[in-house]
C-alpha cells in the first residue's frame, strides 16, 4: 500500500487568495484536479463536457500556479450555463507590449473562434483581482450543480 501512495501527485498548498475560487468553482460542479492535464505540454486544462479542471501541481513551484488556475477558471466561467465556451464580456485592459505577446501566443496556437475565450483568460489571470472577479463571474453565470 505504501509503494501506492508515493506515487500519487503532492496536491499543492492553494495560496489564501485563491482559496474562495477554487470553493466557488467546486460549488458550482467543477471538478479541480492538481495534477498533470491529459494533453501533453500543458500546465492546465479545461474541459467543458466533463466540467474538470486541470492544474499541474508544478506550476506552483514555478510561480505560475495563480496565473494557471485563473487561466483554466475563465475557461469554466465561460462554458456557463450551458456548457459551450462563450466570452465572458469583461474589459480586457492590456498595455500595447502584452497584447502584443498575447495575440503572439495566440495567433500560433489557436484557432481564430477561440482568441476571443483565450484573450479574456490571459487578461484575467494577470489582473490582481483576477481570482476576486471569477468569483463573481461564476456565481452570476453558473447555476450551483446536483452533487453525483
Amino acid at each position: 500500500m505504501l509503494p501506492l501512495l508515493l506515487q500519487l501527485p503532492p496536491v499543492p498548498v492553494i495560496p489564501p487568495e485563491l482559496r474562495p475560487l477554487s470553493q466557488e468553482l467546486q460549488r458550482q460542479g467543477f471538478k479541480l484536479r492538481w495534477e498533470q492535464p491529459p494533453k501533453a505540454g500543458a500546465y492546465g486544462l479545461f474541459e467543458s463536457g466533463s466540467r474538470t479542471v486541470w492544474v499541474h501541481p508544478v506550476t506552483f513551484e514555478l510561480g505560475i500556479g495563480r496565473q494557471t488556475l485563473i487561466h483554466e477558471a475563465v475557461h469554466a466561467a465561460q462554458s456557463c450555463p450551458q456548457g459551450k465556451l462563450t466570452p465572458l464580456g469583461v474589459p480586457a485592459p492590456l498595455t500595447p507590449l502584452i497584447e502584443h505577446e498575447i495575440s503572439a501566443i495566440l495567433w500560433g496556437n489557436y484557432h481564430v473562434k477561440d482568441r476571443r475565450l483565450e484573450q479574456e483568460a490571459f487578461s484575467l489571470q494577470g489582473q490582481p483581482d483576477g481570482a476576486n472577479q471569477l468569483v463573481k463571474l461564476l456565481k452570476q453565470r453558473c447555476k450551483p450543480q446536483a452533487k453525483k
